[in-house]
């Protein structure tokens, strides 16, 4: 709907409508919910508010959104001045946003019903697809509004299931009652208030420990204790081993006894062991400041965040990004893996299959049985299982995954996530088509990271292609609908899918090939312009970020080496850039450097690809904590990097999808292709022919 006199602009951290927007939500607070200062100027950082302008530049209104990892954009706040209601400029804005989110999936909102705006979203094209019982105390209900922008495309068969996937975050007593109490109380006076916001609701999913029911009790008023009581039946409530609680709470006694926290009290040393213990939830928020003066060392020791409210709102999608996926910790236990044997069979039912015995006994009996189709592993912490997967190689075209469990605490998804990286590599290099995940009982958390790593809901299973293949679009769509045209209607249905969108993808559209490229990985897409560079790396950070060939060569880096590849990393570098083309989406090829006293062979030499994620330049400090979960890099290592003036900026790069070469390619062979003898100190651009040259060797891929 066009207004030539309104138009509607992007804000960022420095625009001088900012506190208008702020002003016109603090006059509509009630009903737009908690919003902190902070998340405001976070949003403007990020350029995701919207504001409308007349033609004299007057403020009208504003809206607030983001945009989560599966590419769904959810509205935050939509608001307009008095002056300006009646006027269309919420649909105005609304509009705009449709416009620059079209290649996502779909908008997203909640609203409560007792606003009376129903129709409002009806006449915006959203349709009401879920409502449910606010937690607020009045228990208002509350709908989810859909705008779907059409895209019948393999990205959206990724996501039907992600409705369930909200971020489990467990609220100390204090919070408890302060949510309890919020209704006497105005939205600014309470921090915890934010936690009620209808919008946040669609996001977290809060829980309570048994601690909140032992405050309770301690009020000395029956009917009001019972109000409470009913108040807190109505949360989710966390469940872990009182036996292991017990364990983890001599720990946390001894770490505050021995930093002097003598100000946290037992029951919140208790609350927090409860949190460590359970698998539910990573996430504690409270507002004791002497409980979150200990966040970090609770976060380094055991995995599990403690924050303020304020705090969890503002940094939502980071922590839960986090939460999700920690590589530098996993990088740091002590894990292996091995064949299951007969004398595991005992603690293997006990630790996976509590609830489906009879399954279980089937399914073991037959693979330990049949070794020539079937093989079956287990991952260890000491001598505790923590993940047991099978491979199914009863027919040529896929390796199948009959089961996958995996019980490892707040690092169980990062370990689901490792397990079904290797999985795909495996299928692939073995000269499979397909990589398929047949479990039935997976927890959200597994399929999570499914999704993320390519795989489509079809039917009972999980289908992945992984051809390993250097294509065109027309080429991978006719190879993919060959293949499948004698496998099935789940494979003719699936891969018909995927070779509609290859064929209908724009040369100039490079982001959506990139996105196909790491769907489809490890194929690589040729005939697009997507960019590539050759980043030069010393190998002892290689070794820790991608590289296990060289970590089996150093003694310390050989013990982590089975568990050590990382689905997604960065990599720290000095801010001299090559050109203004450094930035994503892109391919890089590794160079690892000349090793002159680490001892390491085959340096000098190109050894592996990723995709290029992100390249950020700035603080060191602000990337450090930024990216911090996933790098190997240490504070000090950072610093040397920075130099000595507090203020020289570095370079942060993103990368995933790291495929390592079967032949690394010298820097001989190197010169011969791009035909200099350049050596390689920052990264360097080169063409696409070039880059498929250096791949099909490291690969043994033909173009």
């Amino acid at each position: 709907m066009d207004n030539p006199e309104v138009r509607i602009e992007k804000i960022g951290s420095k625009s001088p409508y900012l506190d208008a927007v702020k002003k016109l939500w603090r006059a509509n607070a009630k009903t737009l919910g908690f919003f902190s200062n902070d998340a405001f100027d976070d949003y403007a950082k990020s350029e995701q508010i919207l504001i409308a302008l007349n033609e004299e530049d007057n403020f009208l209104g504003y809206l607030i959104y983001y945009a989560n990892r599966s590419k769904i954009i959810k509205i935050q706040h939509l608001c307009t001045t008095n002056e300006a209601q009646g006027r269309g400029i919420a649909k105005l804005l609304v509009e705009h946003l449709k416009q620059i989110t079209r290649d996502f999936l779909d908008i997203r909102l909640v609203c409560r019903q007792d606003y009376g705006i129903d129709s409002m979203w009806e006449k915006f094209g959203f349709t009401p697809m879920h409502e449910k019982q606010g937690k607020s105390k009045q228990g208002y209900l509350v709908t989810t509004w859909v705008y779907n922008h059409g895209h019948q495309d393999l990205f959206s068969i990724r996501v039907d299931h992600s409705q369930a996937t909200k971020l489990h975050v467990v609220i100390d007593a204090c919070i408890f009652l302060d949510l309890y109490s919020a209704s006497s109380q105005s939205l600014e006076e309470s921090e915890s208030a934010c936690l009620l916001a209808d919008w946040v609701q669609s996001e977290l999913e809060l829980c309570v420990s048994d601690e909140v029911y032992t405050e309770i009790s301690r009020h000395p008023d029956k009917k009001i204790r019972d109000k409470i009581r009913a108040f807190a039946d109505g949360f989710l409530r966390l469940n872990c081993s009182s036996q292991l609680v017990e364990s983890i709470q001599k720990e946390i006694i001894v770490l505050f006894k021995d930093n002097d926290a003598q100000n946290i009290s037992d029951i919140t040393i208790r609350q927090l062991a409860r949190v460590i213990a359970s698998e539910q939830s990573s996430f504690l928020v409270t507002t004791n400041v002497d409980l979150l003066a200990f966040a970090k060392k609770i976060n380094e020791q055991y995995g599990v965040f403690i924050v303020s409210p304020n705090k969890l709102i503002v940094k939502l999608s980071e922590l839960r990004t986090a939460s999700e996926y920690q590589p530098a910790q996993l990088a740091g236990t002590r894990l292996f893996q091995r064949k299951v044997n007969l004398e595991d069979h005992k603690i293997l039912k006990e630790a996976f299959f509590a609830n489906d015995e009879d399954s279980f006994e089937n399914k073991f009996k037959k693979i330990l049985i049949k070794t020539e189709i079937y093989e079956c592993f287990t991952v260890w912490e000491d001598n505790i299982p923590i993940a047991l997967f099978a491979y199914d190689r009863s027919k040529n075209h896929e390796l199948s995954i009959p089961f996958l469990r995996v019980k490892y605490r707040s690092l169980s998804e990062t370990l689901a996530r490792h397990i079904i990286y290797r999985t795909i590599i495996l299928s692939a290099n073995e000269g499979r088509c397909f990589t398929k995940i047949s479990e039935m009982q997976m927890e959200e958390f597994i399929v999570r990271a499914v999704q993320d790593a390519g795989f489509s809901s079809t039917q009972n299973n999980w289908l992945k292609v992984n051809l390993k293949t250097i294509s065109s679009t027309i080429d991978l769509s006719d190879a993919l609908l060959s293949i499948s045209s004698n496998l099935g209607e789940e494979y003719n249905k699936f891969c018909g899918l995927i070779a509609n969108n290859l064929r209908s993808a724009e040369s100039s559209d490079i982001e959506y090939i990139s996105e196909l490229e790491k769907f489809l990985y490890p194929a690589k897409i040729c005939g697009y312009d997507i960019p590539n560079f050759i980043i030069p790396i010393k190998p002892t950070w290689a070794k820790d970020l991608f590289d296990e060939g060289l970590a089996k060569q150093n003694f310390f880096g050989a013990e982590r080496s089975e568990l050590a590849l990382n689905w997604e990393a960065v990599y720290y570098r000095n801010k001299k850039l090559p050109s203004n083309k450094f930035k994503s989406p892109a391919r890089i090829l590794w160079y690892i450097s000349e090793d002159k006293d680490g001892g390491y062979t085959q340096t000098s030499s190109i050894r592996a690809c990723s995709t290029l994620d992100e390249v950020i330049i700035g603080n060191p400090e602000e990337l450090y904590l930024k990216f911090q979960r996933l790098g190997i890099y240490k504070w000090t290592d950072i610093k040397k990097l920075s130099g000595e003036k507090a203020n020289n900026k570095i370079m942060a790069v993103r990368f995933s999808n790291t495929e390592l070469f079967e032949t690394p390619i010298s820097l001989r062979t190197i010169h011969e292709i791009l035909e200099t003898k350049a050596q390689f100190q920052s990264p360097r651009f080169i063409s696409s022919e070039k880059f498929f040259q250096i791949y099909s060797i490291g690969c043994s891929t033909s173009v």
